[in-house]
């Protein structure tokens, strides 16, 4: 053990002569302490939203989405679709023409997002476990169905026994709008019934309804193999990246192959953004927490400036010198780090495992805040106590130094 450690070391354990610098020092330690513990629940909280997030997209969007880069509506040729089929990994290949359309029902009307699926879609059994009322169908004896998100169903008042009025669903037709006819013909109307309720979250239940590919084709006069995008479901297992690369080559570069994650960058970006920045503005609350530190070293370096004189005659470098306040200060800020940290952990246990703090969002799909620990955030809340730790403890360093310096010449 070097000779600064082994002084610091002593001045750390020791009891201080002073009370107040006791006070101080500790009251330093309780500041660091709690602030660590604080940024690590609060990190966790935004790894636990960012993972809800996740398997929450998880149960609804496909592993893979085609999208065009420059058209809202495509085709791809059968040969394309067939190759991508035939990759080893991919489960079904699923066409989907998805548009906003006025629907109207017992004197309401509500602009929704109709999304037309086909047989494939239903064979996946995709959202199956999502309907919380009603039956998994979109047709039956040649007639139109519709599952139809929980907030949409409710706000439209729909009735599954109502058999003789069926949901209108009304289309713009542009044909007859690029000729300016505002009239009858202005918009396409459809007919269907309700087959089942679907509960997922909040934006796809007050937005959404499922309906057959076909007749949403002939609601929106678009062609037999026109698409919004095309969903690709993988097998378990399946590097997804490595397919993804597949399809890329076979649709080009007009055409996009999106994960799930790039299928939502734009929330997912803006949780890290959140997370980035209660991040910096926690570390800025921990250097400003981090003055008592500064004082209680400055005190010290009063306290201790004879046995200082003593050091230097000795032969203790000025270096050396400085080397026994910075290990002192980082003695008292990692011990508050380190007792912050086990009880970061363990709250976050207790709440990733009992749930004890309730979200207080009623309706919601979770009760309590999520919460997912990770290593590297521990990490970087050690980094910061070292650098904030090293900027409070520079300065009563060099004060040290510089005060035995001018006494030794003042003798």
């Amino acid at each position: 053990m070097g000779v600064s450690l082994f002084v610091a070391k002593r001045y750390f354990f020791s009891p201080f002569k002073a009370s107040f610098i006791t006070l101080i020092s500790r009251i330093s330690m309780i500041g660091v302490g709690v602030e660590v513990m604080a940024l690590v629940l609060i990190l966790s909280v935004f790894n636990g939203l960012e993972d809800f997030q996740k398997g929450l997209f998880k149960t609804f969007d496909p592993d893979l989405s085609i999208v065009s880069v420059s058209e809202t509506r495509f085709t791809l040729s059968p040969s394309q679709l067939q190759q991508i089929a035939s990759i080893s990994g991919v489960r079904s290949v699923q066409p989907i023409l998805e548009d906003q359309a006025l629907i109207r029902y017992n004197g309401k009307q509500l602009v929704v997002t109709l999304k037309g699926v086909d047989s494939s879609f239903i064979a996946s059994k995709r959202l199956k476990n999502q309907v919380v009322e009603g039956d998994y169908l979109l047709e039956y004896d040649g007639h139109p169905f519709g599952m139809v998100g929980a907030g949409v169903f409710m706000a439209m008042g729909m009735n599954f026994e109502d058999i003789y009025h069926p949901i209108e669903a009304w289309y713009p037709n542009q044909k007859a709008l690029a000729k300016f006819q505002v009239n009858v013909d202005a918009a396409n109307q459809k007919g269907f019934f309700p087959s089942g309720v679907l509960q997922v979250e909040q934006t796809f239940d007050n937005q959404m309804i499922l309906v057959p590919l076909n007749w949403m084709r002939e609601l929106t006069v678009a062609d037999s193999a026109t698409v919004s995008r095309f969903e690709i479901m993988l097998a378990e297992g399946v590097q997804e990246t490595e397919v993804q690369s597949a399809i890329q080559k076979i649709v080009g570069v007009p055409f996009q192959v999106q994960t799930r994650d790039q299928q939502h960058a734009i929330l997912l970006r803006a949780i890290k953004i959140e997370k980035l920045f209660v991040f910096i503005l926690m570390a800025f609350i921990m250097g400003i927490a981090s003055f008592t530190l500064f004082y209680a070293l400055s005190l010290l370096v009063i306290e201790k400036r004879k046995d200082l004189r003593t050091l230097l005659a000795m032969g203790m470098t000025p270096k050396q010198m400085m080397q026994i306040f910075l290990s002192v200060g980082l003695f008292i800020s990692f011990s508050g780090a380190v007792v912050g940290m086990g009880l970061g952990f363990v709250l976050g246990w207790i709440q990733q495992t009992f749930g004890i703090i309730p979200l207080g969002i009623p309706n919601a799909l979770i009760d309590a805040y999520p919460i997912q620990m990770e290593w590297f955030d521990f990490l970087m809340t050690a980094l910061v106590v070292m650098v904030i730790t090293f900027l409070a403890s520079i300065i009563p360093a060099r004060k040290a130094v510089q005060m035995t310096f001018n006494q030794l010449k003042a003798d």
